[in-house]
């Protein structure tokens, strides 16, 4: 319904120009304001810029209150993740204009409202447009838009129009008010064009709200200022536009009590606090900066994982043949190379022909006894295959993989790339780049069926892949014991140590020399068991620990891993095909990256399995008497604990749960060192 549809029902209640329509339609607001403030609203105009979570809250709230103009700008559309926080998101305007439809919802509520909208977004460009005729601006932009940000402070300054900001922080907000009489945004949040982004983004963090009474029950490794992204409440943003929408009110009346910056204000329903107060000289007082100081030392630093180097999709049209598009190129074959590798030897290898891509895996990167006939490279270079698939469905394409094995040549696959302009950014996208291997204790905090039929559907989105799983305290410490007799034969085999050392990076000289392997960081071993590895680096030193009973530590830690769990799964295909575990690498990616994205912790436990598969190929002889025995009785404890996978080939066992984030990542090579 546009918007002479909805004056034409105002005419027929007999509402003909805005005034008389605000006379009643915002009479119940009379009281707490009067019929001449009630006027004064009617003819105010406010600039929001950005309509998400807390901007399309400020809009709805503001329209309510009687303001009668707005400019309004975004450029994005809804999607599903839109859905806990933003008032337009529905299912019905998925891939719709967020500005259109928060301008069709403002003028449903106000027939006679008078609209700018600037469907580009806030831009160097527009800005003046933006900010002409306007009495306030309330502040809708992302966290992490930034430089535009302070623009837009510093323009409006100039222009002696105020901005407020209104910050949602979980079910808290944070208010800051800007005026040409109060501090200005650079002296505020002590900012200057030479500051890294990241520094920036602390800045305006630790300013926006001086108290952080959110900090003590967020969890703060969903907040990933590489990848610019960071958790929001539908409680904050709703709080937020009501300090907001007072404020704005307070500026178009004229009312007693404002308080500009360097004053700020925080309100926690949640902990039923409030914290005011005035920091004299902005970020730049004492204290600020030493907070500045520790959290850039112990948390920021701390939350960059070594190794994560995320690239943004490409936002130009598609450039067909796709070998022609070399920022698709890069982008695509940068987020394969993002999967999953048995020590990270990185076995994959990629043609690029017109519009295809033909994948393939490097059989001569591992050889180890691991690498069960090859099904573990073939498992990564499935999930390479999945990375790739979500990437393009990230800038705009569709991706077609045609799965085609040929054991001679390594060829797995083939990838056929089309323009596809409707598609909308799989929520897995971001994953690609913050999907890890997580060896630290996870909490004893189980993970509910709920999550594992989520990731059961997942892994049946790849066809006939099964995901079997388990989660009691019981089932799960009879599960370490068989996961401690598989480790076992993993340590004591002398083929197994020495691959395992030759992939181990001790320095960081040799990390960045080969981006490849394990370094040492990134095992989670602590320093007693950092010690440990490099004492025995050399098969000597292990069988002597062996003997000793010492080594038998690797595999009580790998033990007690699957008890410090919240659950553990077992993914398996119908057969040992090469194109089944193809599939099932797919799968393990696709489950990877969900877990990923609910924030979960996800270690592959591959030894078991990986024997297991050279059971299947009647290869037992291939291990010890003794080793035989382990892994019969490991093997039996398996069958009795994931009964639909004992028939079937298992593809990888994992343990999932919640607990801290890792520092140490692995290093992957140049991505065109993989192009045939």
């Amino acid at each position: 319904m546009n918007n002479d549809s909805y004056k034409d029902i105002a005419s027929g209640y007999g509402f003909n120009n805005r005034f008389a329509y605000a006379v009643e339609a915002f009479s119940r607001s009379i009281g707490f304001i009067d019929a001449a403030d009630l006027e004064r609203l009617s003819r105010a105009r406010v600039a929001v810029p950005g309509l998400g979570g807390v901007g399309s809250a400020h809009v709805a709230t503001l329209a309510r209150l009687g303001i009668g103009a707005f400019h309004l700008a975004d450029m994005d559309v809804y999607n599903p993740v839109n859905m806990n926080r933003q008032h337009g998101a529905r299912v019905n305007t998925w891939g719709c204009s967020k500005l259109d439809t928060v301008a069709q919802d403002v003028t449903a509520i106000n027939p006679f409202v008078e609209l700018e909208l600037f469907p580009k977004g806030l831009t160097t460009s527009n800005l003046d447009a933006f900010l002409q005729g306007v009495d306030v601006v309330i502040d809708g932009l992302d966290f992490f838009v930034f430089d535009m940000r302070r623009k837009l402070f510093n323009r409006a300054r100039e222009l002696n129009i105020p901005v407020i900001t209104a910050g949602p922080l979980g079910f808290s907000s944070a208010l800051l008010v800007f005026t040409s009489k109060g501090m200005s945004f650079d002296e505020y949040f002590d900012v200057h064009d030479e500051q890294p982004m990241e520094k920036k983004f602390l800045h305006f963090a630790l300013g926006l709200a001086p108290a952080a009474l959110h900090a003590g029950y967020m969890d703060g490794t969903a907040v990933d200022f590489q990848m610019r992204k960071g958790p929001s409440l539908i409680v904050g943003c709703q709080m937020s536009a009501a300090l907001a929408a007072t404020e704005a009110a307070r500026l178009i009346l004229n009312r007693k009590g404002l308080r500009a910056a360097p004053y700020y204000l925080q309100m926690d329903p949640y902990l039923k606090r409030i914290k005011k107060g005035k920091l004299r000289r902005g970020n730049r007082s004492p204290v600020q900066r030493l907070k500045a100081w520790a959290f850039e030392k112990f948390i920021l630093a701390k939350s960059v994982r070594t190794g994560c180097e995320p690239l943004s999709a490409p936002s130009a049209d598609f450039i067909s043949p796709l070998d022609h598009d070399v920022s698709r190129i890069q982008y695509l074959l940068s987020a394969g190379i993002q999967a999953p590798s048995g020590d990270n030897v990185q076995p994959w290898r990629f043609a690029v022909q017109g519009d295809e891509i033909r994948l393939a895996s490097d059989f001569q990167a591992d050889t180890s006894f691991f690498n069960t006939h090859q099904l573990a490279t073939v498992i990564s270079t499935g999930a390479a295959a999945e990375n790739i698939r979500i990437a393009a469905n990230a800038c705009g394409m569709h991706c077609d993989v045609r799965i085609a094995p040929e054991a001679s040549t390594g060829h797995m696959a083939t990838l056929s790339f089309s323009p596809a302009p409707d598609a909308h950014e799989n929520v897995l996208a971001d994953s690609l780049w913050r999907r890890h291997t997580n060896r630290k204790p996870f909490s004893s905090k189980r993970v509910p069926a709920g999550i594992w039929h989520y990731l059961e559907d997942t892994a049946e989105q790849l066809g006939d892949v099964h995901l079997e799983w388990i989660n009691t305290p019981h089932d799960l410490s009879r599960l370490s014991s068989a996961i401690y007799q598989a480790d076992r034969i993993r340590t004591e085999r002398r083929d197994l140590h020495e691959h395992f050392m030759k992939m181990v990076r001790f320095s960081n000289e040799e990390i960045l020399a080969t981006r490849d392997g394990l370094p040492l960081l990134n095992l989670e071993a602590g320093l007693p068991g950092n010690l440990f590895l490099k004492a025995t680096k050399t098969w000597k030193a292990a069988n002597i620990a062996n003997m000793l009973g010492i080594g038998r530590i690797v595999p009580l830690v790998s033990s007690l891993g699957i008890r410090q769990s919240g659950g553990v799964g077992v993914l398996s295909v119908p057969t040992v095909e090469l194109a089944d575990f193809f599939r099932g690498g797919m799968a393990l990616e696709r489950i990877w990256l969900a877990a990923t994205h609910l924030n979960m912790r996800f270690q592959p436990m591959t030894a078991i399995t990986l024997f297991q598969l050279r059971a299947m190929f009647n290869e037992m002889e291939q291990f010890t008497p003794k080793h035989r025995d382990l892994l019969a009785k490991a093997s039996e404890t398996l069958s009795g604990l994931f009964p639909a996978t004992a028939s079937r080939a298992p593809v990888m066992l994992f343990r999932l749960g919640f607990g801290p984030s890792i520092r140490y990542g692995t290093f992957r090579r140049d991505y065109s060192s993989f192009i045939r």
